[in-house]
């Protein structure tokens, strides 16, 4: 068999091994004793069918199935939190860390938010649970990145939402203090996701895609640019795929996917905006302010997106009054000379919006306000003309 899961050395061991549990299960069920190591759920007697093609396989012809542990691995059933103590202690590698103590009962309650039991029991049949080391050996097989060791199961079922709620992933968040001067035992386990430093994903410039909208079959992506431009991180996109997005040892033939599918990641951010925002003819240039009629000033230019646009929302359009971020700005307190304008005595004494019609500081100042004899702020500037200093 392939399957590193339910890989035996030979057919006898097939045969011998099928026939003892076959009557272990048929003695248990009748005395309700179980053998060791067998969960309750298991007390029926199994259906040969189960492995096998035919009713009497021989050496030459053993016509076994494909392994169905693959499928039963996630067999989930109802369950209540009351099954299981409130409390306990997770020790079963007490020679490497400190004893866990885990609460049960508030873990369970809050699976109920999600999935229920099967967050955690991904193998929950009728009857009782069975303990993760009946499947999750101490020792890890290296080859199987789908039945990690014990230590990587916890550490895999426990991360995933510490890192989401809390975001603590130290080991005392969990793990008791070991005594002083102990030296805790290492055990290697390639299917632990803590310790195991991940090759560096090289993040790519920019992708350009060739999609069959016929009005803009050109989509060009800065990856880069998203994310340090624009702030976003690599659960921003990336939060549905896991290990088997690339590490698939089954991998099918890829479903075409629905328009709503293909535009799904992009639209949490551009879900108000047309097609022509992402969609053009050729390829294009990376962002710049420029385009969204607004270009950025020397005092802009350095600044993060963040600096004017709220966080915690898609960035969008803004008001083009400055007082929608420097609200506090009055005469006393903003160097007009940074203008290119140093204010002569008189005109330093107004306000803003005397010159600066409906505080639209982006349009030149109106002086017909004041004066009638056609005078503008290039002709007659409201004082002496500076060269604008370095910031």
């Amino acid at each position: 068999m392939n399957s590193l899961f339910c890989r035996i050395p030979s057919l006898t061991a097939v045969v011998t091994t099928a026939l003892v549990t076959s009557h272990a299960y048929a003695a248990s069920a009748a005395s309700k004793t179980l053998p060791p190591n067998v969960p309750p759920s298991m007390l029926s007697q199994p259906n040969c069918g189960d492995c096998h093609t035919c009713a009497n396989p021989t050496r030459q012809d053993d016509c076994l199935n494909a392994c169905p542990r693959h499928t039963k691995a996630h067999t989930t059933s109802s369950h209540a939190a009351k099954e299981a103590p409130d409390s306990f202690v997770i020790d079963k590698l007490a020679e490497q860390y400190a004893g866990v103590n885990f609460n049960h009962k508030l873990h369970a309650n809050m699976s109920e938010m999600g999935q229920g039991c099967a967050v955690c029991h991904h193998y929950s049949p009728p009857g009782r649970i069975p303990a993760c080391e009946t499947c999750h050996t101490k020792v890890a097989n290296p080859t199987e990145l789908r039945q990690p060791g014990l230590k990587g199961a916890y550490h895999r079922l426990c991360l995933q939402c510490h890192r989401e709620w809390s975001h603590e992933t130290d080991c005392k968040v969990c793990h008791q203090q070991p005594p002083a001067g102990a030296q805790p035992k290492s055990i290697k386990d390639n299917g632990d996701i803590m310790g195991q430093s991940h090759p560096v994903i090289p993040v790519p410039e920019k992708r350009v895609y060739d999609t069959p909208y016929k009005a803009g079959p050109v989509v060009t992506f800065y990856h880069k640019e998203h994310v340090e431009l624009f702030g976003l991180k690599c659960t921003s996109c990336h939060r549905h795929e896991n290990c088997s997005y690339c590490h698939d040892l089954k991998k099918t033939v890829a479903q075409k996917k629905t328009m709503e599918q293909v535009h799904a990641i992009c639209s949490e951010c551009h879900e108000k905006d047309n097609c022509s925002t992402c969609h053009d003819t050729k390829e294009r240039p990376a962002f710049s302010h420029s385009t969204t009629g607004w270009p950025l000033n020397r005092y802009h230019t350095e600044l993060d997106c963040r600096a004017c646009h709220p966080t915690g929302k898609p960035i969008g359009k803004l008001m083009r009054d400055c007082s929608t971020c420097h609200a506090g700005w009055k005469t006393e307190n903003f160097r007009h000379a940074v203008t290119g304008v140093q204010l002569d005595e008189i005109h330093s004494g107004f306000e803003c919006t005397d010159c600066h019609v409906n505080r639209k500081f982006t349009k030149p100042p109106v002086c017909t306000n004041c004066h009638d004899d056609g005078r503008t702020s290039k002709t007659n500037p409201p004082g002496k003309r500076v060269e604008r200093k370095p910031k």
